[in-house]
């Protein structure tokens, strides 16, 4: 409930909202003048943006976790924070199972904000097609 953390959270989260937006929209897009994604489909649309954001999330971690695993171990020595750090020493082994724990979290969590971005986009994106008279 701590008004930081939360924003932090939805700032997270939105660009998982964002990507399963920007699926439906350009789905819609490259149908030329046909009727846009129905609600169900801009939900599997967003799920499935999610879960390729999930998969690009884990590469680009396991490709730049050797470089800022020693960044995050030295502010935490400058800011001289004692105790279990989230930070491991960024062998290859630690890479790969934390890699893997990331994996599973965002292939469950991605998919569903990105339904939900999708499911608003393509109820709003019908709404816009109705009142504008385009029916179908």
């Amino acid at each position: 409930n701590l008004p930081v953390l939360n924003l932090i959270n939805c700032a997270r989260c939105i660009w998982v909202w964002i990507g399963g937006s920007l699926a439906v929209f350009l789905y819609r897009q490259f149908q030329q003048g046909k009727p846009g994604p129905t609600v169900s489909q801009g939900a599997s649309l967003g799920a499935l943006s999610g879960l390729i954001g999930a998969l690009v999330g884990v590469v680009v971690y396991a490709v730049t976790s050797p470089i800022s695993i020693p960044i995050f171990n030295s502010l935490a020595r400058a800011f001289q924070i004692e105790g279990d750090l989230p930070f491991r020493s960024g062998t290859l082994a630690d890479t790969i199972s934390t890699a893997f724990i990331f994996l599973v979290v965002d292939a469950v969590l991605y998919p569903l904000f990105g339904a939900l971005g999708g499911l608003i986009t393509a109820n709003l994106l019908k709404e816009t097609h109705i009142k504008s008279g385009e029916t179908s």
